[in-house]
């Protein structure tokens, strides 16, 4: 009887231990990414502040256009503020699919940063 009991709980445990191990290592890989993407918009924040510093310093007409320019970037960062919370707020199934989302945001909210920076060159 103590053999078959033990036989049991051997066979549980072989069944769901590997979903218990998976589901540990998709949350950690979805907490891992939210600390790249925060990490990520962090350093987007400074980019904007060096982006407004080099405005400051140029004619008036050129000035208005580039801080129009910023102010979009700084509402598509906010977009991906959005996102990265609706990541941190999506379930572990869903969160692959937030990811392609907030991936996205981020490379059209580098493209639009890199645009802008390009006419200080």
């Amino acid at each position: 009887m103590k053999t078959l009991m033990i036989s049991i709980i051997l066979v549980c445990f072989v069944f769901t231990g590997p979903s218990i191990a998976a589901s540990s290592t998709q949350e950690d890989q979805k907490k891992d990414y939210q600390e790249k993407i925060e990490r990520k918009l962090k350093e987007f924040d400074q980019k904007l502040e060096e982006l407004k510093e080099k405005v400051s310093k140029i004619e008036k007409e050129s000035k208005e256009r580039l801080n129009e320019e910023i102010e979009a970037l700084r509402k598509k960062q906010e977009t991906s503020n959005k996102k990265l919370e609706e990541v941190k707020s999506s379930g572990s199934k869903a969160w692959k699919k937030m990811k392609r989302q907030m991936d996205s945001a981020l490379d059209e909210l580098e493209k639009m940063y890199d645009q802008v920076k390009s006419r200080f060159k």
